[in-house]
Order: C-alpha cells, then sequence, then structure tokens
C-alpha cells in the first residue's frame, strides 16, 4: 500500500455530508433558465417578425406559443432526465436530452393549434424563428448549467466513498472519502441495529459506496449495503479473469452492485412534493380530529399527549416517532419489548379507542413534514421489535433492506392485512416480504392506490 493511500486511511475524513440540497437547487435554476431561455426566444421573435416584443394587438404570437410550449417542455424535460446528473456533468449529453424534449413540446403544441382551430391567429414564421432561438437558447442554459454546477460541486456532482475492510487498496480518486472500516468498528457480520446506525453515519450523505473486503465477508457487506439508500457495490478483483459481461467498474476492477439505492433523484424530488402535499392537507383537514383527540387523551388519563418513541428509519438511522399516547403515562414502553395484547391492561379507554381507529397515528403527519417519514413506505420498528421470541433481524436477513427508504405511516404490508402483534415469525415474514416489493418497485401512481386503500383498513381487528 503506498504512503497517500496509508495516509487517506490514518487520517479518518468526518462523515461527508450531502450534495442534494445543492443539486436540487441547481435543477430548480436549471427549469427557469430554460423557461426564461424560451419565453425570451419567442419575445425575440414577436419583435423580429412583427417588429413589437409584445407581437400584434390582441395577437400575442410568441408568448401565446411559449405559454403553451413551456409547461409541455418542463414536463417532458423533468421526465426525460435532462434535470439529472447528466445536465450537471455532461454538457453536451444534457443538451441533447432537452433538445429532444424540446422537439418533443413543439410536435405537441402544432397538435393543440390543429385541434384547436387557432391556426389562422399564430404566425407561422414567429413560431419558426422561436423554436430556432430557443434551441440555442436551451443549449447556452446547459453549458453554463454545467460550468456553475462544477463551481459549486466540484467535479464529480455527488458524494462518493470508498471503505476499505482489511485488504489492500486499489487506486482512489482523490474526490472519494475513504474510511478504515475496521478501526471505526464496523464489523458487516453483526446484523443489528447497532451496527447498522453505524455504518449509516459512517457514510453521511455519501451517495455511491464501494468496498473493498475479503472474499469471505462479501455476503455480509452486502447484507449491510442494502441497508443503505446509496447505490452499493463491493470490489472482486478475482472476478477479472472471467471478463463478466454485468456488474460494475471501479478504477478498472469488477465490482458486485449489490445495492443500486431504489429510487432515484427525480423520484426522491416527487416522492416528497407527494408527501408535502399530502401531509399539508390531512393536517389541515383533520385538525377537528387531532384537537379533539389531544384534548381526550389530556382530559382522561394524566401524562402527556404525545408518545414519543425511537424509531429505525432511513439508512437505519433511528428517529423520534409521535404518536397520541394510548398507554398509561407509567406502563408505556419506549423499548417495545413487550407486544401488545388483547385487553391490554396498560392501555386506556380512549387508547383501546383511537388505536382500533388508526387515530393514534395521524401525529406521523409532522413525522413526514420533519422529512424524517413518508406517506407511504415500510412501516417503522423499534430496534427491540421482536417477532415471537426472536429479533426481527435475527428472522430473517433480508431485514435490513427495507430501511433504504423512508418508513411509512402506511405501506402495501398494511392494506394487505398484514399489520398488528407479530406474535410469531411468519407474521413478520409476510409484511417484509410485501416492503420488499415496494421498495423494489416504487411509483407516485402505487403510492396513490396505497393512500385510498388505507381508507379501508383504518379500523381493524388486530389492534390492540
Amino acid at each position: 500500500m503506498s504512503i497517500a493511500r496509508s495516509q487517506r486511511l490514518e487520517s479518518q475524513p468526518a462523515a461527508p455530508v450531502s450534495k442534494e440540497s445543492a443539486r436540487l437547487r441547481l435543477y430548480l435554476l436549471g427549469i427557469v433558465l430554460d423557461m426564461w431561455a424560451m419565453l425570451g426566444s419567442f419575445v425575440l421573435a414577436n419583435w423580429v417578425v412583427l417588429g413589437s416584443p409584445m407581437g400584434e394587438p390582441e395577437k400575442p404570437h410568441g408568448i401565446v406559443i411559449f405559454a403553451v410550449m413551456g409547461p409541455i417542455y418542463a414536463l417532458l424535460a423533468i421526465n426525460s432526465g435532462a434535470y439529472g446528473l447528466k445536465m450537471l456533468g455532461k454538457a453536451q449529453t444534457s443538451a441533447a436530452h432537452a433538445l429532444l424534449a424540446f422537439i418533443q413540446a413543439a410536435m405537441l403544441t402544432l397538435l393543440i393549434i390543429f385541434l384547436a382551430k387557432i391556426g389562422e391567429q399564430i404566425s407561422r414564421l414567429t413560431f419558426l424563428v422561436g423554436c430556432v432561438n430557443s434551441v440555442f437558447g436551451l443549449v447556452a442554459c446547459r453549458y453554463g448549467m454545467t460550468a456553475l454546477s462544477r463551481r459549486i460541486l466540484g467535479a464529480v456532482p455527488r458524494v462518493e466513498m470508498f471503505i476499505a475492510d482489511g485488504v489492500e487498496l486499489p487506486r482512489i480518486p482523490a474526490h472519494m472519502a475513504v474510511i478504515d472500516a475496521r478501526k471505526l468498528g464496523i464489523d458487516p457480520t453483526r446484523h443489528n441495529a447497532k451496527m447498522a446506525e453505524k455504518l449509516a453515519r459512517a457514510v453521511g450523505g455519501a451517495e455511491h459506496v464501494v468496498v473493498a473486503c475479503p472474499s469471505e465477508r462479501i455476503e455480509d457487506w452486502s447484507i449491510a449495503l442494502k441497508s443503505l439508500s446509496a447505490r452499493g457495490e463491493i470490489l472482486v478483483p478475482e472476478m477479472a479473469r472471467f471478463a463478466p459481461v454485468r456488474g460494475g467498474t471501479f478504477q478498472y476492477q469488477p465490482t458486485l452492485i449489490v445495492a443500486g439505492g431504489p429510487l432515484d433523484f427525480r423520484q426522491r424530488i416527487i416522492k416528497r412534493l407527494f408527501d408535502v402535499v399530502i401531509s399539508l392537507a390531512a393536517i389541515v383537514l383533520l385538525s377537528p380530529v387531532l384537537v379533539a383527540t389531544a384534548l381526550a387523551v389530556k382530559l382522561t388519563s394524566p401524562g402527556p399527549i404525545l408518545f414519543r418513541q425511537a424509531r429505525l428509519g432511513k439508512d437505519a438511522r433511528p428517529f423520534e416517532i409521535f404518536k397520541f399516547r394510548s398507554m398509561r403515562a407509567e406502563m408505556s414502553d419506549h423499548s417495545a419489548s413487550q407486544l401488545t395484547q388483547k385487553d391490554d391492561p396498560r392501555i386506556t379507554p380512549i387508547g383501546a379507542f383511537i388505536r382500533k381507529t388508526s387515530i393514534d397515528e395521524l401525529p406521523q403527519l409532522f413525522n413526514v413534514l420533519k422529512g424524517d417519514m413518508s406517506i407511504v413506505g415500510p412501516r417503522p420498528h423499534a430496534a427491540g421489535a421482536k417477532a415471537a421470541d426472536a429479533l426481527y433481524w435475527e428472522v430473517d436477513k433480508r431485514y435490513w433492506a427495507r430501511h433504504c427508504i423512508k418508513p411509512g405511516i402506511t405501506g402495501l404490508a398494511q392494506v394487505r392485512g398484514h399489520r398488528g402483534t407479530t406474535d410469531a415469525h411468519e407474521d413478520l415474514l409476510l409484511r417484509l416480504q410485501s416492503d420488499l416489493e415496494y421498495v423494489t418497485d416504487w411509483s407516485v401512481i402505487r403510492d396513490i392506490r396505497i393512500l385510498l386503500a388505507t381508507v379501508a383498513v383504518l379500523v381493524h381487528d388486530r389492534a390492540y
């Protein structure tokens, strides 16, 4: 191992901070610049063709065309990835995506003009000149955004990390943070909540993680990396002799891609917007229920209105979940060490009602606004929760893979009826299967369907 590589391992860096927020601002700036470029292009077309930036009286041709084409272009460009990592890294690739979206938007605009029978009111020359101007404007924006992103984000627009676990390191790019798993006490063979949290804290905001480890620890690292929302790869130099046609590469050496991160950045933005809109609307609409329940809990038994408990969230990081208190304050189980049973003496009369109707879960709408949870996702569990006599991760090693996404107030397992106590291993395995299906096949349409289906299962017999 070279001296430089040894020094990088000796000086363990702090957990890297994610570049997602900076990328989001750049993406929004890119959309705004594109819209201004297109608007300016059609205003200029008005001036060149009609002699006035605003067009003819009662016929603002270029502005009308932009009003139709602009939103269509924005939707197509977002969907095609024109505002993804490619926009920030490679101007030519980004420009190609933008121009493809623009051509599609132009064709749809022509179709709308034809179907609306307003072709006679639109100057064809203005349309043509505005489109040509827009092409140059969009390309110029792409090169400008690439230059700006390199100043803000550096040469690599996402955070990448290399984890060394007792093997000789390859040549590692200077931009990658390097950590020594053994010096930090990260042991992937220990599949427990404390180790998952330690790995998540060490990885920090990294979105791409590469691990170099002995071959006998590959399976354990594969399980550990699946708990992260990052893309995870394991370096396997011995695979080089097989010349595999699939897999990944790192510094020209083959890797096994064991975790892809269930959602790309665009999907995370869509899911977050969905969460914020739905949670805000629900808080407003359900405010009478929230206030009435809070008063009922406070007036019928001594203690706090809210029950707070540590749960495992995205990347297996713990967070504090909110629920209306349904148990007597002195008997509350903050560690989830004892399963709730039918006619449980710890539960108050009001608590029994709000648990049966799922009203006790409503404060989690504020967890969604905080960003700890989603409206839809795998339900969050306490670290000490058990299925029969075993901790959840002891029942099935795949358990950690459900933490690669934010937990939800409701989820696929819940609408399928897999909820309530986990008296047997099968109770956990049934909901785990649904959770894994959800994280590997996410779509906003599916979230909407699950949310609508939740209404039918708000009241259930297994809510003790």
